[in-house]
């Protein structure tokens, strides 16, 4: 059985500070980047959207013109 390495355990307190220091060593994006970034994404699952919504009346029209199928 392999041997588990003992996981030191700390209180709330030494952990609360423990992840504040972490927070404050990330590099947070400013508001204007993640504005740019929110409106890009809108605009890319806009896109997809229309996208996938022709292929499908592409692909609907290509079968039912190919089965005979029509409503």
């Amino acid at each position: 059985m392999a041997d588990k390495a003992k996981k030191k355990r700390v209180g709330p307190i030494t952990f609360l500070r423990q992840v504040r220091a972490e927070g404050n060593k990330v590099t947070w994006t400013s508001r204007q980047e993640t504005i740019q970034a929110t409106i890009f994404v809108v605009i890319m699952s806009v896109l997809i959207a229309l996208f996938l919504f022709t292929a499908d009346i592409a692909i609907n029209f290509a079968v039912r013109s190919i089965t005979g199928i029509h409503q």
